[in-house]
């Protein structure tokens, strides 16, 4: 039994001690990935209403997945997929800020983009206990987007 304590206990040490436990790895959003059962469709939508620019993707013109600048380096991929069901829910959701809040309100309602507060109301924005806005809609396929002034 004390031999064996003797084994362990240096290998439970060293496991405590590493390097692993303790890196700065600095971690980046790259993409983020949501699905559309009709990517023309949504495609279409990130281009026309939100003005998203249109990467090439690694594979040349590819007819499941299309890929979106978000700024920087940062990326929205969209893939066709079938059999998509159920509308994901409000709490997982795209967001972006703006600078003019309330002229992006104003360009979403002469688009015939409703969009309403977390709970559902039309009549004002969210406001958070910072005082950041936001509004919340949908795409095409129900993927929740929350735009807000949260950096100015």
């Amino acid at each position: 039994m004390k031999s064996a304590l003797m084994l362990i206990l240096p290998t439970v040490a060293l496991c405590l001690t590493s390097p692993l436990s303790a890196q700065d790895f600095d971690l980046q959003l790259d993409h983020t990935n949501i699905r559309t059962a009709d990517l023309e469709r949504s495609a279409a939508f990130y281009l026309d209403v939100l003005q998203l620019e249109e990467l090439e993707t690694p594979w040349g013109k590819n007819p499941s997945v299309r890929f979106f600048s978000l700024g920087g380096n940062r990326q929205l991929h969209i893939a066709q997929v079938g059999g998509i069901g159920a509308r994901p829910d409000k709490v997982l959701h795209l967001a972006f800020s703006v600078e003019d809040f309330d002229g992006f309100l104003k360009y979403l309602r002469e688009a015939g983009i409703e969009y309403a507060n977390f709970a559902g109301d039309s009549s004002s924005p969210e406001i958070r206990p910072d005082g950041v806005r936001q509004v919340y809609f949908q795409d095409p396929d129900g993927n929740w987007i929350e735009v807000n002034d949260a950096k100015y």
